[in-house]
């Protein structure tokens, strides 16, 4: 298992790694290069441009069967999972088959409102539980995986 980190959005960076090197998991840094990180804290930074979809594409191209993808992006967690691998939420949400499509419809959904000038609330700023929450979600992945 290696985790895949979807950096651009990624707030507990520092946090994964040191959960990561405690169960010597590789951890691959994803980030376009719009964004500075100090490459001699990860195994592997892949720099990608300032496109759209450029993270994701690396992130789908690299991933392997049985890693572990951090990302908030419904849309690329979809094709992880195709690729048999686990996927994070920051929430500490596992997302999986049996609740990508919803996810997915629900982002498709907003996306319409969008188009029609809805305002729509966005997420909620993320709370100490919501940290902690997705920490011990991460620890009991690698813990499985040991």
């Amino acid at each position: 298992m290696r985790i895949l980190i979807d950096g651009d959005a990624c707030p507990q960076k520092e946090d994964i790694l040191k959960i990561a090197h405690q169960y010597f998991i590789d951890v691959i840094l994803f980030i376009d290069y719009a964004h500075e990180v100090d490459m001699n804290r990860y195994q592997k930074v892949i720099y990608c441009d300032v496109d759209r979809d450029s993270v994701d594409s690396q992130i789908v191209k690299r991933v392997k069967e049985n890693d572990l993808v951090i990302t908030q992006d419904y849309g690329l967690a979809g094709l992880i999972l195709s690729k048999k691998a686990k996927v994070l939420h920051l929430s500490g949400k596992m997302i999986n088959e049996n609740n990508i499509d919803e996810l997915l419809f629900s982002r498709y959904a907003s996306s319409k409102m969008r188009k029609m000038n809805k305002h729509l609330k966005g997420p909620n700023k993320r709370t100490e539980e919501d940290k902690k929450r997705f920490l011990n979600q991460l620890e009991r992945i690698l813990k499985e995986n040991e």
